[in-house]
């Protein structure tokens, strides 16, 4: 058997079977438009956003945007540590307190059970219903996760932050997008207002000892003007103590107007606390839609399915050929000619 030989048998097998391989080609077509058609339409947000800094702060709050970015890692613990905004975002915290944020324009529900619900009312065609556990915080956890898989946040080369989120409703994308957002903003600011809580609190304890320190001098100094009422006040064993008392509460007096300012410092910058990030770009509509095509899904279900049948109806055609040339390349050609079995092996087209 020659190649010409086989290609018109298979040729002619197809031409006789061309009305299944169409048929099943449309099947298949239609399986796949049916496929494309539910698969659920996908919505990706995009926001940039950059940190704000300010040049009359000190040095633990007036650094760099690579500082706020994470960029420059700091060598120790200190004042001018920072947290990477990229890890912040996709952190587990950040990410189950946006789950737990509650959207009163949908009926006070909190995010986690709005995802719930639209991942519920948007399932694809293999996808089976989601079930989370009874526990009180079964549904954050899940949801958590769930904002991992969706959420992508990177710096671009001017070290924005941009943030995108993928989700199966243009509504719910907006909404977490801006949770996401606030949460970040949010941290920045608690982590701002926790350092000049601490400022304060230790620039007012130190007032209140030094003012406690100077009231202790100051009655002793009435103490001893009351035991050297009759007495000489300009022999040594009375005027140095005195002396001794002025000049300590003197400078007592200086740090305690020092106290005074870095206590007003702290508290001006305790009030002062504003948002450190800025949002470029919002995350609003229109959305970066994705759907699957039908009409291409059922152009390749349709080829898909021609060349699948048809390489099934001429599986037997290639098998025989195959056995042949086998055997006559073992064999040897006189031999497949002379014997009963080459005859029997030679294929029938």
């Amino acid at each position: 058997m020659t190649s010409h030989e086989l290609t018109t048998a298979i040729y002619n097998r197809l031409k006789k079977a061309r009305l299944i391989i169409v048929l099943c080609a449309m099947i298949v077509s239609l399986g796949m438009i049916f496929y494309a058609l539910r698969k659920p339409v996908t919505y990706t947000s995009t926001a940039s956003v950059f940190p704000l800094t300010s040049g009359n702060d000190n040095n633990a709050t007036s650094t760099t945007l690579s500082a706020l970015l994470g960029s420059e890692t700091p060598k120790s613990f200190s004042e001018d540590a920072s947290i990477n905004i990229i890890e912040l975002a996709q952190s587990r915290t950040t990410r189950e307190e946006v789950a737990a944020i509650r959207d009163t324009a949908s009926g006070n529900k909190t995010i986690a059970e709005l995802l719930f619900d639209d991942i519920n009312d948007h399932l694809g065609l293999f996808e089976q219903k989601i079930k989370v556990g009874s526990g009180p915080n079964a549904l954050i956890t899940w949801a958590g996760e769930q904002l991992k898989e969706g959420l992508n946040a990177s710096i671009n080369k001017n070290n924005m932050l941009i943030l995108t989120f993928t989700g199966r409703s243009p509504q719910l994308v907006r909404t977490i997008s801006y949770g996401f957002i606030n949460k970040i903003s949010l941290f920045y600011i608690q982590l701002k207002q926790e350092k000049a809580k601490r400022d304060f609190e230790f620039a007012t304890g130190k007032v209140d000892s030094l003012r406690n320190v100077m009231n202790s001098k100051d009655n002793q100094l009435i103490a001893i003007d009351r035991r050297t009422l009759f007495t000489n006040t300009s022999k040594l064993e009375y005027k140095v103590p005195s002396e001794n008392l002025i000049a300590d509460k003197q400078m007592i007096r200086q740090q305690y107007a020092q106290a005074v300012a870095n206590q007003q410092n702290a508290a001006y910058k305790l009030q002062k606390a504003t948002p450190l990030i800025k949002v470029l770009d919002k995350p609003e509509p229109p959305y970066d839609i994705k759907n699957k095509s039908a009409l291409v899904y059922g152009v390749i279900g349709f080829l898909t399915g021609a060349i699948v049948i048809s390489l099934f109806l001429a599986a037997g055609i290639i098998v025989t050929f195959t056995k042949y040339e086998f055997n006559k390349a073992v064999f040897g050609t006189n031999v497949a000619a002379n014997t009963r079995d080459a005859e029997k092996a030679r294929p029938v087209l």
